[in-house]
């Protein structure tokens, strides 16, 4: 048989089992956001502030009393396609294109690249990719690169990760399991691949009480042994140095490389509580830790209450967050390879003190970066009233208070005291999607920081200001 006549064939027979397989109807979704916002600040894209991938910590040491203050625009886009098969079955994906700041790069391929003149760029992120399915009654699956936070308002891990999550609803109780792996080293370091990794595994149930009662339950266990450096070492000494600063070694010198990885074997386990009765809503969660971090013994603690109050025209806010400091107290959360923290507890609504809510940009620093406090810990209090104004306009007012558990720095501080925020609000809907919102904040600088700054002195207490442009479609 002629190739042109087995083609034909094969044509018909592709064409025939079509039309006898009954075509699926996917539903398409989609879904997205849009923001740009600009700032003015002496503590965003300062010089005491991380520009590049790092812990996005506040560290005025040795730097000058007084700083330029900083001005920028940064934007950002998501966009999420979702292949809905039935209401058993779908696919989420989610993109993103982020511009750092305006001016950066350009002609460039990374992410957060793109802002300069001739953005002919490739930044495009992978976000989201799983599968959204109910195998069976009362059963869902989530499938892949995901978002994920914990029970606990994030002071653990609030992130995107990838694994595979099971949960189940049983009339008042919901439990759910899962395992993520966040990280393998071993395809550059012996070419195998699930040992050198970071994972966790997770447990989480939630029982409805009553109507006005929810308690819940949660255990995860964190178990990192990914490979963070590696060190060379010659079998004999170098005969000399070359003008571009390379040793010369005997052509028959042996080298040895050894790599130095984590070993972190953490148990995490904790309670949570819902109570809500007419206008008052309480909230908290009780959260111990203890096990292995990198050869220390790790026993730590974090406790949190919250409360919520329709009072007036609006809603008044309070939060109080207690976490152990110190070397054998030192509160574990998930960090990614860049040793930025996947975690946040945004309840507080703080700008400078805590993490930005609105750190869905990229510029993302804080005071307190992570409920542990890179080991310090936190003793940390939040007040905060919403007002309404119309279905137009509405505005927030916060306080935040904060200070250090256990100081465990080498430097001497003359208290544990961080510091006092306030911040303020206003949200104003200018179309059916799209909303512009100014914030303003101010710290005062406790005496934590009391001459922490170059030749002795005291650094200027941080502000920021930022008009945010918003559409969610």
């Amino acid at each position: 048989m002629k190739s042109s006549n087995v083609m034909a064939a094969l044509v018909t027979l592709s064409l025939a089992a079509t039309a006898a397989t009954p075509a699926m109807a996917l539903e398409n979704e989609f879904h997205g956001m849009f923001g740009a916002r600009y700032d003015n600040s002496n503590f965003n894209g300062a010089q005491t502030t991380d520009f590049g991938p790092g812990d996005g910590t506040y560290d005025p040491s040795g730097k000058t009393r007084n700083l330029y203050s900083a001005n920028f625009v940064e934007q950002r886009a998501r966009l999420q396609y979702i292949a809905k098969a039935n209401a058993d079955l779908k696919l989420v994906t989610q993109f993103e294109l982020d511009y750092t700041y305006w001016g950066n790069s350009s002609y460039t391929v990374g992410r957060n690249q793109g802002g300069a003149i001739g953005a002919d760029t490739v930044n495009i992120e992978t976000k989201n990719i799983y599968l959204d399915a109910n195998p069976f009654k009362d059963v869902n699956m989530k499938l892949g690169m995901m978002p994920n936070n914990d029970a606990f308002k994030g002071v653990l891990f609030d992130a995107d990760m990838a694994g595979i999550l099971l949960s189940s609803s049983y009339g008042k109780f919901t439990p759910s399991i899962g395992y993520f792996r966040f990280n393998d080293t071993g395809a550059g370091v012996d070419k195998v691949l699930g040992h050198k990794t970071n994972d966790m595994f997770m447990l989480d149930e939630k029982v409805e009480i009553s109507k006005d009662l929810k308690v819940g339950g949660a255990y995860y266990f964190f178990r990192d042994g990914q490979v963070t450096g590696s060190t060379t070492t010659a079998s004999v000494g170098a005969t000399g140095v070359l003008a571009d600063g390379t040793k010369v070694y005997p052509s028959n010198t042996t080298f040895e490389t050894i790599n130095t990885a984590n070993d972190v074997k953490i148990h995490a386990l904790g309670l949570n509580a819902e109570y809500a009765q007419g206008p008052l809503t309480l909230n908290g969660f009780a959260l111990y830790q203890t096990g292995w971090n990198n050869k220390v013994y790790t026993n730590a603690f974090a406790g949190n209450v919250g409360a919520k109050l329709k009072t007036g025209p609006g809603t008044a806010r309070a939060e109080f967050l207690y976490v152990t400091g110190g070397k054998k107290n030192t509160f574990y959360s998930v960090y990614n390879e860049y040793s930025v923290g996947e975690s946040g507890y945004y309840d507080n609504e703080m700008v400078i003190l805590g993490r930005d809510k609105n750190a869905f940009f990229t510029t993302d620093n804080s005071i307190i970066y992570t409920a542990g406090n890179a080991g310090k810990g936190q003793i940390s209090g939040y007040i905060g009233y919403d007002l309404p104004v119309n279905d137009r306009l509405t505005t927030a007012f916060n306080a935040g208070f904060a200070a250090v558990a256990k100081d465990t720095s080498t430097t001497q501080h003359k208290s544990n005291y961080l510091g006092t925020e306030i911040n303020g609000e206003v949200t104003y809907k200018l179309l059916e999607n799209l909303t512009t919102s100014v914030r303003i904040a101010y710290v005062i600088l406790g005496d934590y920081f009391k001459g922490v700054a170059l030749n002795g002195e005291t650094p200027v207490n941080p502000y920021d200001a930022s008009l945010i442009v918003k559409y969610v479609f």
